[in-house]
């Protein structure tokens, strides 16, 4: 196996995924990279853009357009933070809510399909491999 096979393995997976999820989510305003960041803000009390962007390795203006888009819909809140005026707090909302339990149950569908034949021990190990080398990658600069 050549390592840089991994790379376009995971691109592929990434790819398809976005492109079966843009399709298939008919939820207002969601589409396969804000519902990333839904999922990730129901995951926390509340977070800030830098947080999402720091955690998801996503470019700043991305994370600040796809806010305002799940803000203006209605499945998160963004509120000032009274000691640093320059830092938003997101939470979110019932709404969004709502919206993941339809974005996990599509992604579920998904995982489901591509991991048929996979067992649940290559699949652990797998997770376990993949969120280390996460890690590793953050320290990338």
């Amino acid at each position: 196996m050549r390592t840089n096979d991994l790379g376009k393995y995971v691109g592929v997976l990434h790819r398809r995924f976005q492109i079966v999820i843009n399709r298939e989510l008919t939820l207002p305003a969601l589409n396969a990279t804000n519902a990333n960041f839904l999922l990730f803000i129901s995951e926390h009390d509340r977070v800030t853009a830098k947080q999402i962007a720091t955690t998801l390795a996503i470019n700043k203006g991305l994370v600040s357009r796809e806010l305002t888009r799940l803000d203006t819909a209605g499945y998160i809140d963004r509120t000032t933070d009274q000691q640093d005026h320059r830092t938003s707090w997101v939470q979110i909302t019932p709404t969004g809510q709502a919206a993941c339990t339809t974005i996990n149950a599509l992604m579920q569908q998904l995982w489901d399909q591509v991991l048929a034949d996979s067992t649940q021990t290559a699949i652990d190990q797998t997770h376990t491999e993949l969120a280390q080398w996460a890690d590793r990658a953050s320290e990338l600069k």
